[in-house]
């Protein structure tokens, strides 16, 4: 009878579920009594023959979410979206496929409860508001997460980076970014914060040291937290600034104190000396002498001079204007390290007195050269510094579809490939490792007036490492990510054919992160029974390149330029007519006579642009067709900003060229 009664008892409560769905009057009344009996049912309740399992606690964050104005006008009116009303923050983990908040209908109309599932900490969130610009806040573990104006320039300290863009980075290779989110640097980057408005925007942080990200709040007027981003609000718009371009200020500080810092007390107050710059030139009076000169963002400089190990001076000039001094004895707790093989050496501080000044910490004195600036980025850069001391230097926009870096590779056995970084740096490899490195921004001799280029091969590459090999899920498909790390590499100078230049050495640093892909090999064109048949016998590999032009994809043609230099091609060909590989072959035969020049495109470029032997072009028969034989023609590698390579192709063969 019992069992009998509670399935009647569901049934009744299934209708009245169904009552409150279509929205029937008196339904709600009875929706509790109803839902008691359908957890009965199904075995819940605290029946004594059934055992109480507490309900699973999912992960998540929640928090409130607030520019520190009205939130309703942020949200889509209803009707405009599918969802409505409803605040979407979307949260990224170390690890793991992008969440969004499912608060729809749960909590004040101003929080976000967003689900955890199968995301690794820490956590970045991110709400758009309307005019195109985000708040964006993090999180060590699941709990509360505001994510409001105060949280985006906390974001801003603690990442050293625009608040959006780093959100849009973050993933399991962010490993800088990864490492700076802990409790303990989110509370240092909030007292920094707290400062910088206090004192250099004059606004009182009402919500004392509560936190930003955690404490709760309510977004209304009279809340301290609430108030202090409507004083912040009001002090923007004062200054005709943006929260962006706050944020973006604040990071711009906070990189270079990330990057390299020391501190410096002096009348009983520590501050932060940041390096915005840093030089190391010889003396003009005494070349013996180097002169490392920092500089932070205040206009405060830091300069060391050193004459081979030994310390000569230090000064410490403050952004007021006020400078302290000591020399040789009297310059204590400075420790100099061993020069690096670029000669940069690091410097140790440890209560090291310039007059009255106290230093702690390790700054790096530079390679000698110019004043590089500290670039707004972990990762993806270099520097490049040329022998008169002139540099490149620069954040290298991300040239693959995932926005990670870079993409390397090539087809299995043709494996040579370059890809560029930024504007002035090309990197061949072959086979998975570095093979050269190319400076493509050449330099003046200033004796000559030619322009001089600057590259390293193989062994002269020291200190560029290629990461292994990591295999990486966070993006969706599998990829091959590996690093690359440039620590002084030397590149020597060349002249534009090659030959070495009397400049010394430019000096390059940097980092990157590549995917790399290998696709497979395309089938090999045998060629067989082709009447057009050339073959290239490389310096480096045993398959010959054949070029047999066939029908279906093969081409040849010839063009006779208005001051009748002739010039003749022919593109190879594979036996499906996919074209691949599709080696490109031309002669050019010069107007006035002289030697012909070849050139073939494969997988690299070949040429041979003067002096060539073993190249016969026939004269034309009564078709206007002309017979091209290659007998030991040897082309030579070009590679980039043009300059020749150490590989050789050799061509024997012919073809028929066709009238123009």
């Amino acid at each position: 009878m019992r069992s009998a009664r509670i399935e009647a008892g569901a049934l009744r409560a299934v209708h009245v579920v169904l009552d409150l769905i279509r929205g029937r009057r008196g339904a709600s009344r009875a929706c509790a009594c109803a839902c008691a009996v359908l957890m009965s049912a199904c075995g819940g309740g605290t029946t004594g023959d059934t055992d109480e399992q507490p309900p699973a606690v999912r992960a998540e964050l929640a928090g409130v979410v607030s520019p520190g104005f009205d939130l309703d006008a942020q949200i889509p009116e209803p009707g405009s979206s599918p969802i409505t009303g409803r605040i979407v923050v979307s949260v990224k983990g170390s690890r793991g496929i992008i969440r969004t908040s499912d608060s729809f209908g749960a909590g004040p109309a101003d929080e976000h409860r967003t689900s955890l599932a199968e995301l690794d900490a820490p956590y970045m969130l991110r709400f758009s508001l309307v005019d195109g610009s985000f708040l964006v806040s993090v999180a060590t573990e699941p709990g509360r997460a505001n994510v409001t104006a105060l949280t985006t320039l906390l974001v801003a300290q603690l990442l050293g980076a625009d608040p959006a863009t780093a959100f849009d980075n973050y993933s399991a290779a962010s490993t800088a970014n990864i490492a700076r989110i802990t409790d303990a640097r989110i509370a240092e980057a909030q007292t920094a914060v707290t400062t910088y408005l206090q004192n250099v925007l004059g606004i009182p942080v009402r919500s004392g040291s509560a936190s930003f990200t955690q404490v709760a709040f309510e977004a209304k007027d009279g809340d301290p937290m609430y108030d202090t981003m409507v004083a912040l609000n009001a002090k923007l718009a004062a200054d005709g600034i943006t929260l962006t371009d706050l944020s973006q200020t604040i990071a711009a500080q906070a990189r270079l104190c990330l990057t390299e810092s020391i501190t410096i007390s002096l009348g009983g107050s520590t501050s932060r000396f940041c390096t915005a710059s840093k030089s190391g030139l010889p003396e003009t009076a005494d070349p013996t002498v180097m002169a490392y000169v920092f500089t932070d963002p205040n206009g405060a400089t830091l300069t060391l001079r050193v004459r081979g190990n030994d310390l000569l001076t230090e000064r410490y000039v403050t952004a007021e204007g006020a400078a302290y001094d000591c020399s040789a004895a009297g310059c204590t707790g400075l420790v100099l390290g061993a020069p690096a093989g670029d000669l940069s050496r690091p410097a140790t501080f440890t209560d090291a007195r310039i007059g009255a000044a106290t230093l702690n910490g390790s700054l790096t004195l530079p390679a000698p050269g110019p004043a590089i600036p500290v670039l707004p980025c972990d990762n993806n850069r270099y520097a490049l510094v040329y022998p008169d001391f002139s540099f490149a230097a620069e954040c290298v926009d991300a040239s693959d579809p995932f926005g990670i870096g870079g993409m390397f590779g090539g087809d299995a056995g043709l494996p040579r490939t370059a890809v560029t970084f930024g504007s002035a740096l090309s990197v061949y490899f072959e086979d998975g490792s570095l093979l050269s490195i190319t400076a493509l921004q050449p330099l003046t001799d200033p004796g000559t007036g030619q322009p001089v280029f600057f590259k390293c091969v193989g062994a002269e590459c020291a200190g560029a490492v290629l990461g292994e090999p990591e295999l990486n899920y966070d993006y969706g498909p599998e990829l091959t990510l590996r690093s690359l790390t440039l620590a002084g590499v030397q590149l020597r100078a060349l002249n534009a054919d090659g030959t070495a230049a009397a400049l010394g050495a430019a000096t390059l640093q940097g980092t990157f992160l590549t995917i790399e892909y290998i696709q497979p090999p395309p089938t090999l064109n045998d060629c067989a029974g082709a009447t057009d048949l050339v073959e290239g016998q490389l310096s480096f590999r045993a398959d010959p390149v054949r070029i047999c032009p066939n029908p279906v994809s093969g081409v040849k043609n010839t063009f006779v330029a208005p001051d009748g230099e002739l010039t003749l091609n022919v593109t190879g060909s594979t036996p499906d007519g996919s074209g691949l590989p599709s080696p490109m072959l031309g002669v050019v035969v010069p107007a006035g006579g002289g030697g012909a020049r070849i050139s073939l495109v494969d997988a690299q470029q070949y040429a041979c642009t003067g002096g060539c032997t073993g190249i016969t072009v026939g004269a034309p028969n009564v078709a206007g067709e002309r017979q091209v034989t290659f007998s030991g023609a040897v082309l030579r590698e070009i590679e980039s900003a043009n300059l020749p390579g150490t590989r050789t192709i050799t061509l024997n063969g012919s073809f028929v060229a066709p009238p123009p």
